[in-house]
């Protein structure tokens, strides 16, 4: 049995980014840039006003001056600025020769064909070419997450097929001949398979789906024809133990896998499994529901993170207890479903109650992890991994 910093050493080592894809700019939102980019051009490209207004020499001093024409936006000035000329100008206009300074509308009084200006701003009011970025300049480094601005940026420097990070092709096996779907009636004997369904909402949490969720019978020969194929991550729900019918370990090492770890110190998920075959990665999880919560939130989420090029959640807050469960020692590494709130400005966090983890219910509200490591004390100020913002703060 390893400790959860070994395991997680081992995703580390073992897990790297699921390829490289390139894509239209429609279909880039949310995507892992997976290259380094720099401007193409001088951006502005020219000197241009940022107001609608008159522009004016930049040697000039306060007085009147002979407006000779005017700067529509996407015109080439043709027109070079004399000593006491002046041209109406608007907002993204480019600066004509000779110019200098934009005056706003509001500053001037025009009578006819000129204007009377009685005193400048500190500010010229132009957006002067390069100002914002030059040929070779970093404008968005590699590993970013693309949302709307970025997509802008992308746009502007022409960048209208960007490299992404491919996000992993997710495959789930739920193994257990007592499993029935959730709009059945479970049987004598039978429950309700809920492992599907939670796994699918912690993946879509990140960004990522589950491509292929089934059910199967505690069949090693179904599991291992299912588990083929062209996936970069599997997850196999159940059969994690030692039991007569927990097959998972054997079925990974009959399809090619090297295992690198069975057991972890940790409370709940000690059998969790994890494997490679090359670049697939797999992963063997406890059948209760808090234990693949768990299991999900302290090693398969980095996994996850690994193959989809996201940055790694793992940061711990020192917060104070507020009520709820206490929290009974034991020798293994525990992480505690929990919920954090806020009072005053202040964090708090509330240790939920569950008495086995086979208890679904308890995980409703969950936004932290609560981690008691072995003969650590258990009351006062524990670390806590926050999963989601408490909803005063959201």
């Amino acid at each position: 049995m390893i400790s959860l910093e070994e395991a997680r050493q081992k995703i580390l080592s073992h897990v790297g980014n699921a390829g490289v894809i390139e894509v239209g700019l429609a279909d880039a939102w949310g995507g892992i840039l997976a290259e380094q980019l720099v401007a193409d051009a001088y951006y502005p490209t020219a000197d241009r006003s940022t107001m609608d207004g008159y522009v004016i020499g930049g040697d000039e001093v306060p007085g009147t001056f002979h407006v000779i024409g005017e700067i529509p936006a996407g015109t080439f000035p043709e027109i070079p600025l004399g000593k006491g000329e002046a041209l109406r100008i608007f907002t993204g206009a480019l600066i004509p020769q000779g110019g200098g300074r934009v005056v706003m509308q509001e500053d001037v009084t025009r009578d006819g064909d000129h204007v009377s200006i009685k005193a400048f701003s500190e500010n010229r009011f132009i957006r002067e070419k390069g100002s914002e970025a030059a040929p070779g300049d970093v404008v968005l480094e590699k590993g970013t997450k693309l949302g709307g601005a970025e997509l802008a940026i992308l746009a502007q420097i022409g960048e209208v097929r960007p490299k992404i990070l491919r996000k992993p092709v997710v495959r789930h096996i739920a193994t257990g001949s007592e499993l029935v779907a959730p709009d059945q009636i479970p049987g004598r004997g039978e429950i309700r398979d809920t492992n599907s369904n939670l796994l699918a909402g912690l993946f879509k949490s990140l960004g990522v789906e589950i491509s292929d969720s089934r059910r199967v019978a505690d069949d090693p020969q179904a599991i291992s024809e299912i588990a083929e194929g062209d996936w970069d991550l599997l997850l196999i729900s159940g059969g994690a133990s030692v039991g007569d019918y927990d097959f998972g370990a054997e079925t990974l090492k009959r399809l090619g896998f090297t295992i690198h770890f069975d057991k972890v110190n940790l409370r709940p998920g000690k059998p969790l499994i994890f494997a490679t075959r090359g670049n697939q990665v797999a992963f063997v999880i406890p059948g209760n529901p808090i234990s693949h919560f768990v299991s999900f939130h302290v090693a398969i989420r980095l996994a996850v993170e690994r193959l989809a090029g996201l940055p790694c959640h793992w940061n711990f807050l020192p917060l104070e207890i507020r009520g709820g469960e206490p929290l009974r020692p034991d020798p293994r590494d525990s992480f505690w479903v929990a919920r954090v709130s806020v009072e005053d400005g202040k964090l708090f966090v509330t240790p939920k109650s569950w008495s086995t983890s086979g208890n679904t219910f308890s995980l409703a509200g969950t936004n932290a992890l609560v981690r008691v490591k072995s003969g650590a004390p258990a009351d006062g100020v524990v670390e806590t991994l926050l999963l989601d913002l408490p909803e005063s703060i959201a």
